[in-house]
């Protein structure tokens, strides 16, 4: 061997060591030292299940193509997913539109599902864009859980010491030292003194009327101080708790808090609010629980294994009778009216994923599946649509939703 052949393969090996260890030192100083968290996280979906979806139209790599490249862009061009995407009309001036609106919930969501799917490159660019482009601390409790969840099982797949630290900072906001969750302003509806009679029970244990002046445009509302039922993710809680991110007691506590949001015996929903010492059952209407609220509710007592049996048939049997479910809980009436609250659909799916109830996710699965589009030359083919106003939209949550819970 030549000595100018042996220089080269000295200087090649240098180099080579080189970047090896350049690269090992910058292993370990952004991913080396990052703690390593045990979390339960969103569940996999066996092939059985997989299987019942497709049977109504639900077909999990479809969907989640089809939601990519109608609300991102075919090359990706968004970063961000809108909260709803409108497809062009049948009339020349009926064009597509985008929502324009970008929720924190929604990405995180989004972030969920390319971790799902192993895609690494698009997950790290999505928390990338929303550590830099979101005001976490101005987000709501609900918002700010959602991607705190997404942000923890994005950590145990590819988080850096980096995350590891800003997940401790986003724990901070939202939580305070004692692992509660933090208060914020709520709007509830009011109404006028006499307006509504009591809510109380009657004697022979039914409820007094509350329909008197239950007219949308009569209600009037007030602003409270206090922690929303539905933002409260005990399942995020306890892993934060259990990866000693969150003092201990504090999952303890928080199950105490929701679980004593039951409206009452005889009604197995939940309040929308704890304000000032006390429960607020009522939302949006004063006469009403609302069943949206109360439902996402469920779904994070049914993550943890704590939902009561009987408000998990209350909500099954539901779809079982009817195959839908209205927004408001009129207790003068004993059910539920309003529109459909198509909203909470995916979580009910998600539910009897986490509750092993094959009959339940076969009747949502159809639910789902009877707004699947079918038209091969639609832009949306494959994904869940709702009408309205003769129009066809697509909602982020509900195809991001629908995708983990087939996926």
């Amino acid at each position: 061997m030549s000595k100018n052949r042996k220089i080269l393969i000295a200087v090649i090996a240098a180099a080579a060591a080189l970047i090896l260890g350049g690269a090992y030192l910058l292993y370990q100083r952004y991913y080396g030292g990052a703690a390593k968290f045990d979390i339960e996280s969103y569940p996999i979906v066996s092939y059985e299940y997989r299987k019942t979806a497709s049977e109504h139209g639900i077909v999990a790599d479809y969907l989640w193509m089809r939601t990519k490249e109608l609300m991102l862009g075919k090359d990706g061009d968004s970063l961000f997913i809108p909260s709803s995407y409108m497809i062009a009309g049948r009339l020349s001036y009926q064009d597509a539109e985008s929502s324009g609106e970008y929720l924190l919930s929604d990405q995180s969501l989004l972030l969920a599902m390319y971790v799902r799917r192993g895609d690494r490159l698009s997950a790290m660019r999505l928390k990338d864009a929303i550590l830099n482009s979101f005001d976490l601390e101005s987000e709501s409790n609900s918002e700010l859980a959602s991607f705190l969840e997404a942000y923890l099982y994005y950590y145990t797949a590819y988080g850096s010491v980096n995350d590891g630290d800003r997940i401790r900072e986003i724990t901070g906001i939202l939580f305070d030292e004692e692992g509660s969750m933090r208060t914020e302003t709520l709007s509830v509806a009011t109404y006028e003194q006499g307006g509504f009679y009591s809510t109380v029970e009657t004697g022979d244990g039914s409820y007094s009327s509350l329909e008197q002046g239950t007219n949308q445009e009569d209600i009037e509302f007030t602003e409270v101080t206090g922690v929303r039922m539905s933002s409260v993710n005990l399942r995020l809680i306890r892993n934060l708790q259990n990866n000693g991110l969150l003092p201990e007691g504090s999952y303890e506590r928080n199950l105490e808090l929701v679980l004593g949001a039951r409206v009452s015996s005889t009604i197995p929903l939940y309040a929308y609010a704890y304000a000032d010492g006390i429960y607020i059952y009522s939302h949006d209407v004063p006469a009403a629980v609302d069943v949206e609220e109360a439902v996402v509710t469920m779904r994070h007592l049914s993550e943890v294994g704590e939902l009561p049996e009987d408000s998990y048939s209350w909500i099954k049997m539901q779809f079982v009778n009817s195959g839908y479910i209205n927004s408001e809980y009129y207790y003068s009436y004993g059910n539920t009216q309003g529109i459909q609250a198509s909203d909470i659909y995916p979580d009910v799916m998600m539910m009897a994923l986490e509750r092993g109830d094959d009959d339940l996710y076969d009747i949502m699965s159809g639910v789902e599946g009877s707004r699947v589009a079918t038209y091969s030359s639609s832009p949306a083919l494959s994904m869940i649509y709702r009408e309205e106003n003769g129009r066809f939209v697509f909602y982020a949550r509900e195809n991001l939703m629908v995708c983990l819970a087939v996926t």
